[in-house]
Parts: structure tokens; sequence; C-alpha cells
């Protein structure tokens, strides 16, 4: 956290030609004078310590069996000094903030005038205005057995409680505080909150949904990835990509837990992909796409004659009809295909050929076949739950994807329009397509979704509407 210009004169690498004990830069100036520039008013004491510790930093070091120990020696008290060097910069701060003598706010001014990064200012002041209001705490952390990051954590997430409330939390904790972990304290403050209010727990829901995130920096040839998710999704994701990973690992590897994390996002980017050996069905489907055909269209293709003529061009462009126009599940425009790639497409076994009813029966092989086929059901009421492959099938040829946004169906989950705990049932018409995002708006009661009453086929079939902000905690009992 301390990210002041010391790192960049500790001792020069072999065979850089630099003099051991000069402790000038580039400037020409001394390392303990470029500490304490624009700086005239600063304590003879202080400044005593920055010219010791220009000195420490000019310090040959050589590692070996006689110096080894002292090395680790050294390591071990500078580490610990910098925790209570830590602590003293935020006692400083508290101090001029409360004077109010800071020409910016503290993380601006941690940010221009030391070069600190602005997640180790903020978290830096966010520790100092806890451990400033309350003693034990910042005897503590003064004495580097708690870190900055430690104190951090509490003060973000006890943010806007009372005094009285943090001061509950510390004196259950503080004793425990020096041996818990920057994780373990984060984990002990939430449930904290938890228990002190429960009711709170729907509200912290929509605070974890609204902080969702995926970010991704490249630098230096690398791509670097930041993410935040809810506990369950993110429980989800760690549960397959650990799962994956362990089936990667390889005896003597020698890759560490995040390698193999990485790995494991790595192989399943790929094999989503090239749609090959992917662990898992696509659309609850064990396919790649569904093509739907009209049974005219089929009956024509399978007897072999010949495509119609256009009857009404200007009519049929109106009416946006093509009886050989094959609608792809996967999400493309319909495509006009000839009448081999129809065959191919009907009975390859990467697709899966639908045969709709158009309303044109021409009593032809398809018509007779489809007389003697075994019929799906698309209703099975309360015997299961999750919805069958038949069921998905149908419910990709009527949603064409997701009823909210339009994502494909192979990028949808089937959604009871009246929960399955309040009864509902697995019907086809009871069920919608939602991608996962707006399947979350959903559950969490941002969307409610309805039929439409009215049966012009030119209208929407679904009612789809927003849930008032202030509302997002009611939970309608017969919606999902």
């Amino acid at each position: 956290m301390f990210e002041s210009d010391m790192g960049m004169h500790a001792t020069q690498p072999p065979g850089s030609g630099s003099d051991p004990g000069d402790d000038s830069d580039s400037t020409g100036l001394p390392l303990a004078d470029l500490l304490t520039a624009d700086a005239a008013n600063c304590p003879p004491r202080v400044r005593h310590l920055v010219e010791l510790l220009a000195e420490i930093c000019q310090e040959p070091l050589v590692g070996g069996l006689v110096s080894g120990a002292a090395l680790a020696d050294r390591l071990a008290v500078l580490a610990r000094a910098r925790l209570v060097l830590d602590a003293e910069i935020g006692r400083t701060l508290a101090a001029a903030e409360r004077g109010g003598v800071l020409p910016f706010t503290p993380g601006t001014f941690l940010q221009r005038e030391a070069h600190w990064s602005g997640s180790a200012a903020g978290a830096t002041v966010a520790a100092s205005r806890l451990a400033d209001r309350h003693r034990d705490l910042a005897q503590l952390w003064q004495s580097g057995r708690v870190p900055s990051e430690s104190l951090a954590v509490i003060a973000r997430e006890l943010k806007g409680l009372p005094v009285a409330v943090e001061q509950k939390f510390l004196a259950a904790c503080l004793p425990q505080l020096p041996q818990i972990s920057v994780a373990g304290v984060r984990v002990l403050t939430r449930r904290f909150l938890d228990l002190l209010h429960p009711d709170d727990r729907d509200a912290q829901e929509q605070t974890d949904w609204e902080r969702r995130t995926l970010t991704v920096t490249k630098h230096g040839g690398m791509a670097m990835l930041h993410g935040e998710f809810p506990d369950l999704e993110g429980e989800a994701i760690l549960a397959a990509l650990d799962a994956l990973a362990d089936s990667l690992r390889v005896e003597n590897d020698h890759r560490h837990n995040g390698q193999r994390r990485a790995d494991a996002l790595i192989t399943l980017v790929n094999r989503a992909a090239s749609y090959g050996d992917v662990p898992a069905t696509r659309s609850g489907l064990p396919v790649a796409t569904t093509i739907t055909v009209g049974i005219s269209e089929a009956d024509r293709v399978a007897a072999g004659q010949s495509r119609s003529g256009i009857r009404d061009l200007a009519q049929d462009v109106a009416d946006g009809i093509d009886p050989g126009a094959l609608a792809v599940s996967g999400g493309g425009n319909p495509l006009t295909l000839g009448d081999a790639a129809v065959r191919f497409a009907l009975c390859t076994g990467e697709h899966t050929g639908v045969v709709i009813d158009d309303g044109v029966s021409s009593g032809g092989s398809i018509s007779r076949a489809l007389g003697i086929t075994q019929v799906q059901p698309l209703a099975i009421g309360r015997k299961l739950r999750l919805a069958t492959p038949a069921q998905r099938t149908a419910l990709a040829l009527r949603d064409r994807g997701c009823v909210m946004c339009g994502r494909p169906p192979s990028e949808c989950q089937t959604h009871h329009l009246t929960d399955w705990s309040a009864g509902g049932r697995t019907d086809v018409d009871q069920l919608v397509l939602l991608c996962w995002v707006h399947h979350r708006e959903v559950d969490l009661n941002r969307w409610t979704i309805c039929r439409n009453p009215e049966t012009d086929p030119y209208e929407p079939r679904w009612l789809i509407t927003p849930v008032p902000r202030h509302q997002w905690r009611r939970r309608r009992p017969h919606a999902a």
C-alpha cells in the first residue's frame, strides 16, 4: 500500500554501473530529498526517519548460506514495519482531516502528493476513519497485528451504520481479529449484518445483483479479467471451473490453482466455440440447431416436386411468406435453402428437423407419416418440474428465444409463469424462454410476464411490465 518512490531506489542489479553509495536518481537528487520535496514543514523526526530509510535502501543485499538468516529476518521486520507505517499514515491522515488542513480530499491528496493508486488511497482513508472512532482497533493497527486491508473491509461493509453497531461488532471479534485473514474478515462482517438485520437479505441480494461486473484490461501481452458475481452465480462458476480444472490435472504438472482455473476457462471457451465435446447439452437438447419447415413444403420436397411459382409478389412480400425459408434456432435470420439443403437439414444428425402445421396439408408422404407418429406431450402438469426436450423444442419454435431481449434459444432457460412452488404447471402454455440475465431479473421481481388477453395474431403474445423500484423487494406469490 505504501507506493512512494522508495521502490525505485532499491539495490541496483549487478552490472548496472551504479555506485552503491550513491542514493540519487536520474534527477541527481538524493532519495531523502526526493521524499521530502515541497515539504518544508515536515517534522524533524519524520525527516530523520526518511534519511535512515534512504540509507537502508542503499545497503547491498546478497543471498547465501551465511547471510540467508539475516536476509529473512530483515524481510520479516521490514514487512511488519510497513504495517506500522500504514497505521501511522492513517493516524496522521485522520488528524489532518479533523483539522481541515488538507487542500484536497484525503484520497485525492494521497494520489496527487504520493502517487498512490485510487484503490490504495481509498482503503487507507476508510481504515483511518474507522480506527479514529475505535481506540482498541487503532492500537492493533499501530502494533502491526492487523493489516490496513482488514480495517478497510470492516469500514466498507459496515458503512452507514451507527458507531454503536460498529462497537458491537468489534467487541465480538476484536480478540480474534489478528488471526483472521482479510477474506475471513469480509465473511465475518457479512455474517454479522445477516444476524443484525435478517429482513435485509432481500435488499442485499438486490445490491449484490447490481454489483455484478466483469472487466477486461490488457497489458504486457496479457488479458486480465476481474469479475464480481453474486454468491449463487459465483459458486456455480467456481464449481464448473474447479470440476473441469480437476479433470485437466496431470501428475507432476506443478500448476497452482489459479493456473488450473485459467486453463479450465480457456478449455470451456474453446469447446463452446467448436461445439465439440461439451460436457452438457445445448438448449436442454443434445443438438446444435433446430430447423423448422412447414408440412406442405416437406411434402413437396419428399415427393420431388418443383417449387410453385409466385402468385402475387407484392402480397407475398407484404406477408413475409417464403415456404422455402427455414427458421434456425441459432438466432440467425430465416434462410431460403434449395431442396437438397432442406433434405440434408431434416436428416443430418447435427440438426433437429421439426415439421410444423402450416394449415396446408397435401396428403403427401410427410403428412401420412405424421398421422402415425408418436406425439410428444407438451403439457405434463405437476408430474415434472423441468421442461422436457420436446417442450424445449416447442418453446424454441414459439418464442424464438428470450421473450424479453430475443437472445437465441440456445442461451435461454425455461421459466414458469407461476412459480412451481406456488402450484405452477410444466405446460408449454405456462412456460416461456428467458435468457440467464432476464431470468434473474424476473426472479428478482423486476419484471412481470403475463399472457396477452388479445387474440389478434399481430399483438404480442406476452405482456412484459417493469416493476417499480420500490416494489422490488415485494415478491408476488404467483409471479416467478
